[in-house]
């Protein structure tokens, strides 16, 4: 999470690869996620039964219930 230039806006999620022994460098995880306003605390729950990797964040954008709402989106698929 982090707040840093070129985002989408408020906190945004990043993620990074690790490529060999080292890791690359953040991306931002995209629109597709992240929105004007902060979301916080992404978490990939450890998982077998599904065709893809779950990621839950916490956000409070607009539509949610108050404060910081549970979001749940699908990642790339798992082969």
């Amino acid at each position: 999470m982090s707040d840093r230039p070129g985002g989408v806006g408020g906190s945004d999620i990043y993620y990074s690869k690790l490529e060999g022994d080292k890791w690359g460098a953040p991306v931002n995880a995209g629109q597709r996620i992240n929105t004007a306003h902060d979301e916080y605390r992404p978490i990939l729950p450890a998982q077998g039964h599904f065709n893809y990797h779950l990621l839950i964040f916490s956000s409070d954008r607009p539509g949610g219930k108050g404060g910081f709402d549970l979001y749940m989106t699908g990642l790339i698929k798992k082969w």
